[in-house]
C-alpha cells in the first residue's frame, strides 16, 4: 500500500495497519486504523477514494499531491480526502493515528444514479473538519473494532449515507439529495416488510434489500424512511427487539438462543440493544414481565422515541 522511505524504524505493526475490515468482507468498503511513525511516506496511486480521518493527538504533516505542497497541523478529527489515482507523499516527525476509508469509484457512481449524474468526480481536498463525516466514520470505525455484529444492513446504510454526503459536499458539481415527496407504494411496502418478517435471523444487506424491489440503495433508504419514520436498519432492529420480547416471555429458549433466532450477533449485541431501547436486559423482561400486550405496545413508542434512525 505505501512505501516507507526515510524515518525512525519501528515495528512493523506499529508502522502499518492495525485492524482492517478486510476479513469482514463488506462490499465497496475497507476500513483501516492505521498508526505511522514518524518519516516520509509515499501513497501510489490508489483504484480507491480514500478519506483520512486524523486520530491521535495534533501533529505538523507535510503532504505533496497533484505537485502542490500542503501544511498543516493536523487536529483530532481533521480529515482528508484523496481521490482514486491520486499519489501522495506524506511527511511528518510525530507518530501519525490514522482511519483510512476506502471507497470504490463504482459505488460513487451507482449513488450518483440518484442524482441524474452520469458522472461524478470527487475532489481533493485537505484539512477539512466536517461532523457528518466524522460521525459516520466514529460509526463505522465501532463496528469495525467489535467485529462487524450489526450486520451488512448496518454498515451499508453508513456507507450510502457517507457517498450520499461526499456527493453533496465534495465533487466537482455538487448536488443536493433528490427531494423525496412520497413514500413506496403500499405493495412494495408489504413486500419488504414481508421479507424481513421471513429473512429476520438473517444477515441482509441493504443493496440485497432494495434491488427487491428495483432501486437503488440511497432511494430505497429515503423512500423507506419517509414511509416508516425510520431508517430500513432501525425498523429491522425494532422486529428484533419485538420478536426478542414475544420469545423471552413466551418460551424456555435461552438468551444466547434467542439472540441469534432473531438476527443479533450474539447475547451481548441483544442486551446491548435492549437496555438502549427499553431500557432493561432480557434476563429483566424474562423474570420480571408477564405477556402483556399493553406492555408490548408501551415499548414500540419508547423505542420510536429513543432510537434515532
Amino acid at each position: 500500500m505505501e512505501r516507507k522511505i526515510t524515518g525512525s524504524t519501528q515495528a512493523h505493526s506499529q508502522q502499518g495497519i492495525l485492524r482492517s475490515s478486510e476479513s469482514l468482507a463488506w462490499k465497496n468498503i475497507v476500513i483501516e486504523q492505521r498508526y505511522h511513525a514518524g518519516g516520509e511516506y509515499v501513497f501510489p496511486g490508489s483504484s480507491s477514494h480514500m478519506i483520512c480521518l486524523h486520530q491521535g493527538s495534533p501533529i505538523q504533516i507535510e503532504q505533496v499531491r497533484n505537485g502542490r505542497i500542503l501544511h498543516h497541523t493536523m487536529a483530532r478529527g481533521n480529515l482528508q480526502i484523496v481521490p482514486a489515482g491520486t499519489e501522495s507523499i506524506w511527511r511528518h516527525t510525530d507518530g501519525a493515528e490514522h482511519m483510512h476509508v476506502l471507497l470504490t469509484p463504482a459505488l460513487l457512481q451507482m449513488v450518483s444514479d440518484d442524482y441524474n449524474q452520469q458522472h461524478i468526480e470527487l475532489l481533493d481536498h485537505f484539512s477539512v473538519q466536517d461532523t457528518r463525516i466524522q460521525h459516520i466514520s466514529s460509526a463505522m470505525l465501532t463496528e469495525l473494532l467489535e467485529g462487524g455484529p450489526s450486520g451488512r444492513f448496518y454498515i451499508e446504510g453508513l456507507t450510502t449515507a457517507l457517498v450520499a454526503h461526499l456527493i453533496h459536499k465534495y465533487t466537482s458539481t455538487p448536488h443536493d439529495p433528490p427531494e423525496i415527496t412520497k413514500g413506496l407504494p403500499p405493495h412494495l411496502l408489504r413486500k419488504i416488510t414481508s421479507i424481513i418478517e421471513d429473512r429476520l435471523s438473517d444477515d441482509l444487506g441493504l443493496a440485497e434489500l432494495s434491488a427487491e424491489v428495483g432501486l437503488s440503495a440511497s432511494h430505497f433508504s429515503s423512500l423507506f424512511r419517509q414511509t416508516t419514520g425510520l431508517s430500513p436498519h432501525t425498523y429491522i432492529v425494532q422486529r428484533r427487539l419485538e420478536r426478542a420480547q414475544h420469545l423471552l416471555k413466551s418460551t424456555r429458549l435461552s438468551i444466547a438462543e434467542i439472540a441469534t433466532t432473531v438476527g443479533f450477533y450474539d447475547q451481548s449485541h441483544l442486551t446491548r440493544h435492549m437496555r438502549h431501547v427499553l431500557g432493561v436486559t432480557p434476563s429483566y423482561i424474562r423474570e420480571h414481565l408477564s405477556y402483556n400486550r399493553d406492555k408490548d405496545h408501551q415499548h414500540a413508542q419508547i423505542f420510536s422515541q429513543t432510537y434515532a434512525p
